[in-house]
């Protein structure tokens, strides 16, 4: 008669209880939350970095812009739109104009623009700032670069 009490609780005992559940999908629930963030911070940085590049790309175009151009007493400020999502030529702009989307459905967004600006040092050397900045949140990415142009 004892075996048979002992074989009912065996099978009494056999399935999951509701807290053993509850401690599985917590577990889960919180693999599946780390996961997740780890994705997400990857993609932001992902995008940070292809945002840097670009910027570092606007800089070293201008600069050399800067240096091929002929040298001038009296330069003018100027901004130039580009995208970054495919190879394009810059648009020139106006001096920290809002780059405008063209109404062309294949023309992708302008995503950084680069204003330039000259300040005469002497008549024969000038210094250019170069800022760039996210179109669209107008905010600066990286530091100013400063470049010196000398009349040779």
């Amino acid at each position: 008669m004892l075996d048979r009490f002992y074989k009912d609780r065996r099978r009494a005992q056999a399935g999951t209880t509701l807290v053993e559940l509850l401690v599985s999908v917590t577990i889960m629930a919180m693999a599946l939350s780390l996961i997740v963030g780890t994705l997400s911070t990857g993609l932001l940085n992902a995008t940070l970095v292809k945002r840097n590049t670009a910027a570092q790309a606007v800089v070293q175009y201008e600069m050399e812009e800067i240096q091929a151009s002929t040298f001038s007493t009296s330069p003018a400020p100027y901004s130039e739109c580009f995208t970054t999502e495919r190879p394009h030529s810059p648009v020139l702009a106006p001096y920290e104009a809002i780059c405008k989307d063209s109404t062309d459905v294949t023309d992708l967004p302008f995503t950084l623009r680069a204003d330039v600006s000259p300040l005469p040092r002497t008549t024969t050397s000038q210094t250019w700032t170069i800022i760039v900045v996210a179109t669209g949140t107008g905010d600066r990415v990286g530091a100013p670069v400063q470049v010196l142009k000398v009349n040779r």
